[in-house]
């Protein structure tokens, strides 16, 4: 985790600190959602297939445009139900205000959609849908957890490790060592792949679980004019990140398994120009018994900031300018909800599940002051006026 000097934080009068919270999660209601049909009606194996996206608002009118998340503004993830098929494919905007992509599904059988996209002013959203597709199904293949943890695919040896042992909603770091498979070389000539040095997709066995991380932000191989962190925008510097130096050989991504049981993972690199992926198997511990903790008191005059799977809520917070302001930043979920990064201010604090980070600062100048998460999935905003 950076570090920041007090000399940083004086011009903000910053002070951090940490507490416990008794926070639970409750239900996300969204106030959008994606309608999906295919071309033709019935998808068969084999055959070249529209899959049809229509994102409608809360007054029932279609969103014509949604906000660019790693280059995209729709990411779809389709897999078959027994894990064995995974496609990362992205459908684009239509004249007919519709998100559309050709997909050839080369068996029949059941697939599970998952569409991740992300409307103006939304925080990410996620929808799940059933496809059949008709015509003759492949043997199913039995999900199994894998024992050896480095794969060897087109010229490259992934080697996965963890920061500690896989347990049912405890914050993990995921590390993924690149090497050359030839000769074991550390592989230092990674492209960027939609905006980052990968994607990793996490499905539990039972399609119920579904996880679209990112690696945490090493700012020094990014072009500093995205210095804003600002994912979940319609903002071309997100489209114009470049390497500023040869690839880290290992990249890292924080995520929650939220249950036990059998999840796969699919690594996604690229290399030379082609995308590489790389699946694993991994076998998930139920959680540990938690120790009973007295939730730390939040102020009554403390602004309250909630992380969960869609991000910050609010994530648009006015304040006065000369004015002290107090923030608890209270995590109930979210796998990049583990670190709030302040870019501006080159700082990243560490928010546990169920903990509250309290943030108190006076701001000093009018403007915005932007905050993230570490995969730089999330974002949130503090006006100054």
């Amino acid at each position: 985790m950076q570090t920041t000097s007090k000399s940083q934080l004086v011009p903000l009068a910053l002070l951090l600190l940490i507490g416990i919270s008794g926070a639970t999660s409750g239900i996300t209601i969204f106030k959008h959602h994606a309608e999906f049909s295919t071309v033709p009606t019935i998808v068969k194996a084999g055959e070249a297939a529209e899959l049809i996206f229509n994102v409608i608002n809360e007054k029932g009118a279609t969103v014509r445009f949604l906000e660019f998340v790693h280059e995209k503004p729709m990411h779809l993830l389709a897999v078959s139900d027994d894990l064995a098929e995974f496609y990362h494919i992205h459908p684009e905007f239509t004249m007919e205000d519709s998100y559309n992509v050709t997909h050839i599904f080369p068996y029949g059988g059941k697939y599970k959609l998952f569409a991740d996209y992300t409307p103006p002013g939304s925080g990410q959203i996620v929808e799940r849908f059933d496809l059949q597709v008709a015509g003759t199904p492949r043997p199913r293949v039995q999900l199994v957890a894998d024992r050896n943890f480095s794969k060897i695919s087109n010229g490259l040896r992934i080697t996965l490790t963890a920061d500690k042992p896989l347990r049912a909603g405890e914050d993990v770091t995921l590390n993924f060592a690149v090497q050359d498979s030839s000769n074991g070389a550390l592989v230092t000539d990674l492209q960027l792949y939609l905006g980052a040095l990968a994607h990793f997709v996490i499905i539990s066995e039972d399609l119920q679980d579904f996880i679209h991380a990112h690696p945490l932000d090493a700012g020094e191989v990014f072009n500093p004019a995205a210095e804003q962190f600002i994912s979940h925008v319609h903002d071309p510097a997100e489209l114009s990140k470049v390497l500023l130096s040869p690839s880290p050989s290992e990249v890292k991504a924080g995520t929650i398994f939220p249950r036990a049981g059998l999840y796969k993972i699919w690594a996604q690199f690229k290399r030379q120009n082609q995308v590489i992926t790389v699946p694993f198997v991994l076998d998930v511990a139920a959680a540990k018994p938690k120790a009973f903790a007295s939730a730390a008191a939040i102020p009554a005059d403390a602004i309250k900031v909630v992380i969960g799977a869609t991000g910050y809520e609010p994530s648009r917070l006015e304040v006065k300018k000369g004015v002290p302001i107090k923030i608890a930043f209270t995590r109930i979920g979210g796998e990049c909800g583990g670190t709030v990064v302040f870019p501006s201010l080159k700082l990243r604090q560490q928010v546990p599940v169920g903990e509250t980070t309290f943030l108190e600062l006076t701001p000093q100048e009018t403007g915005e002051l932007v905050f993230t998460c570490g995969m730089g999935m999330y974002k949130g905003m503090i006006v100054v006026q």
